[in-house]
């Protein structure tokens, strides 16, 4: 059996397949090479690199797995895969914890002016403790949008911040939410309520900017955004908007809608801060991402 990696995955998911398969560590594979090479694999592991459609899948002739090094399935057509018999999977837990405590990084920094603060003092030699007065979390409202395995981590972060948090999450039955102690509410509820709202939900037909010009309005003038679930669920453009006309005093993102962003109107904004969808960037995550994927492949092809 024949397994290609198309990008960087912990070494040690890598040394379990190898144990059963050949594997081809392919790192930063264009599209096109993949295309020419992909009928003689019979499994692949991805990230986010290339988008695995019908014509990647159709050159696949001998594919029997995708595995997803990850949570988000946006990218591949998990329907046409397995009209075709290709098991596909992911690591839905993953980066439970890893994302959650990012969230609550990212929500730091932009309520204290960490980042602007750091630049002052490193870049431009000042040291004026008058020109970054911040918000402290304490007593402020949180909606978190998806309250599920990260939902959930960042509201109990929250609360030991002593924040009052409420959510939106349509498949989340009211008693769960309870039994969390947050406060299940609908959207422009949570949206006029909220001191903070942090966005987890993954990116499909309902969620594609499910925050835009009008969502944004309803929010409390001088609120925060972030976004930790993926980027086409915000309307960059209304962000921009909303923060350069300072309805919304600042954003932090770990995802935009188009990665790698390239010259990003956001960029030019002091109130907006991003980092490059490292959410499950953290050694403990990424290695256990890499083994649970490499035995979901190897289980599915019969090898373990």
């Amino acid at each position: 059996m024949k397994v290609i990696i198309t990008e960087k995955i912990h070494d040690s998911g890598i040394e379990i397949l190898k144990k059963y398969a050949d594997v081809d560590c392919k790192f930063g594979i264009s599209r096109e090479e993949l295309l020419e090479n992909i009928e003689k694999y019979d499994a692949m592991i991805v990230r986010v690199g290339i988008q695995i459609d019908k014509e990647i899948i159709d050159k696949g002739k001998n594919l029997k797995a995708i595995g997803m090094a990850g949570i988000g399935l946006n990218h591949i057509d998990v329907e046409y895969a397995k009209q075709k018999g290709i098991g596909v999977f992911n690591v839905p837990d993953g980066s439970n914890n890893s994302v959650a405590e990012l969230t609550m990084a990212l929500m730091l920094n932009i309520a204290r002016k960490v980042n602007a603060a750091v630049n002052s003092v490193k870049f431009n030699n000042e040291w004026d403790k008058h020109a970054y007065v911040g918000r402290q979390l304490k007593d402020k409202v949180l909606g978190i949008l998806a309250l599920g395995k990260i939902g959930s981590r960042v509201a109990k972060f929250a609360q030991a911040f002593d924040m009052k948090v409420i959510a939106y999450d349509p498949f989340i039955d009211k008693t769960k939410a309870e039994e969390i102690n947050v406060e299940l509410v609908e959207l422009d509820e949570l949206l006029q309520r909220a001191d903070i709202v942090s966005i987890h939900t993954p990116l499909t037909k309902q969620t594609y900017h499910l925050i835009g010009d009008e969502q944004i309005k309803k929010m409390k003038k001088g609120a925060f955004l972030l976004n930790l679930g993926r980027g086409g669920v915000v309307d960059e453009e209304s962000l921009y908007k909303a923060l350069k006309e300072g309805h919304l005093a600042g954003a932090a993102v770990d995802v935009m809608e188009q990665e790698p962003p390239g010259k990003s109107k956001l960029f030019e904004l002091d109130n907006f801060i991003a980092t490059p969808h490292i959410g499950a960037g953290t050694i403990e995550a990424q290695e256990y991402i890499s083994k649970s994927i490499a035995e979901k492949i190897l289980s599915h092809l019969g090898l373990i």
